[in-house]
């Protein structure tokens, strides 16, 4: 299996916008808890921690004591990240072109050198969350994302085939993107609407008891009230006990 890299955190329709969210959303709040949510459905437990995808080490050693304190309780990690199965280079390129026509950026870490969409952070004492023990075991830890192949094609299925341009072709996967307007419906979709029933999916589906849901930040403020239609009852007094742990 092959891991791309967990998914941007925001939906963003320009790279100013997006900068401008991860400040406003948390990369200055490193030391304050992000864990959001407890629910209870019929005798089983769901805890929710959102992610920031690039912050403060210290917001990831934070984060790390919180999952490990959960696993230690029994809860089971549930995890994010667009992995892909496709070994062929160049069926991987077009899926990842696909996926940046869609959206508007491509799927690279933060800190890539070649990722000219967030330099201003690379100049921060910042961290990817792939490059540090945030406390997710992505060997032994349950993966309830899309891969990158089963997104495009649900996608394809629900709006057309994603048909690449010549300029979608030339245009370095970390070079801004100019090619084709963004339609921020369909961006959604892409990345939140596919994925947030996935995981829903997943957590409905899986037999364990307790679950830990670790996933990004706008994905958790979505899914709060998606996960209360399943049925779950948010528990206030204990997520304010876990917010604080």
């Amino acid at each position: 299996m092959k891991q791309i890299i967990l998914l941007l955190l925001f939906l963003i329709s320009s790279n100013m916008k997006a900068q401008g969210m991860l400040t406003k959303f948390g990369i200055n709040q490193a030391n304050k808890s992000f864990v959001l949510g407890y629910y209870e459905k019929e005798g089983r437990e769901l805890a929710t921690i959102p992610m920031l995808h690039v912050n403060k080490p210290e917001f990831y050693e934070m984060t790390k004591r919180k999952i490990d304190s959960l696993r230690n309780d029994g809860f089971v990690v549930f995890y994010e990240g667009i992995n892909s199965d496709v070994t062929d280079s160049l069926q991987l390129d077009v899926l990842m072109r696909k996926f940046r026509q869609v959206t508007g950026f491509a799927l690279m870490d933060y800190m890539d050198d070649e990722n000219e969409a967030f330099k201003s952070l690379q100049q921060k004492k910042f961290v990817s969350q792939t490059d540090v023990d945030y406390g997710v075991n992505v060997d032994t830890d349950h993966h309830a994302d899309l891969y990158l192949e089963q997104m495009i094609e649900i996608y394809e299925e629900h709006y057309g085939e994603i048909v690449l341009t010549d300029c979608d072709y030339k245009t370095g996967l970390g070079k801004k993107y100019k090619c084709a307007k963004i339609d921020e419906n369909k961006e959604y979709y892409l990345l939140n609407g596919l994925r947030d029933a996935h995981v829903l999916d997943e957590i409905e589906k899986s037999t364990a008891k307790k679950i830990v849901l670790v996933y990004g930040r706008i994905h958790i403020m979505d899914l709060h009230s998606k996960i209360q239609k399943k049925g779950w009852e948010h528990q206030r007094e204990k997520s304010e006990h876990v917010r604080n742990f």
